[in-house]
């Protein structure tokens, strides 16, 4: 979708600067409206002062750009903690907490334990006294275990 593309583009650096990474847009075109909804992170988490924040510093840059021609909606919030870690940035997030690993290969069992370093193309798990690596093209997801 190019306006999707171009409304990240020209978001991602303002929600930067306010000091949080967008995980996830999405957008949803009605009629005579859209509804723009965007997923923030940091390290500290997310507060409701944070995404009123940065509700007020991505309107501007949507407006003086002519993103959309009718009335519009902006949803700021956290991505939530059960929300499925699919990406290397998901797990690099979540590195110290014990996860779920589930597989593409359904032969595979899911595995457990503490999430201890996670890269570009690899997580390593640790249980009890074993660390395994797992290559992420062959993860399908995680989980974080509460």
């Amino acid at each position: 979708m190019l306006l999707k593309r171009k409304i990240e583009e020209l978001i991602t650096p303002v929600i930067a600067e306010e000091g949080f990474e967008l995980v996830e847009l999405k957008l949803a075109r009605y009629k005579r409206s859209s509804r723009l909804q965007l997923y923030v992170d940091s390290n500290n988490g997310v507060t409701i002062d944070d995404c009123a924040r940065i509700s007020r510093a991505v309107d501007p840059v949507l407006e003086s750009n002519d993103i959309f021609t009718y009335a519009y909606t902006v949803e700021v919030s956290s991505p939530g903690l059960d929300r499925p870690l699919t990406t290397a940035r998901d797990f690099r997030r979540r590195i110290g907490e014990r996860v779920m690993v589930y597989f593409n290969d359904s032969g595979l069992l899911p595995q457990e334990g503490e999430l201890v370093d996670a890269d570009d193309s690899h997580i390593e798990l640790q249980k009890d006294d074993n660390r395994s690596r797992y290559d992420l093209i062959n993860i399908r997801m995680g989980k974080v275990i509460f």
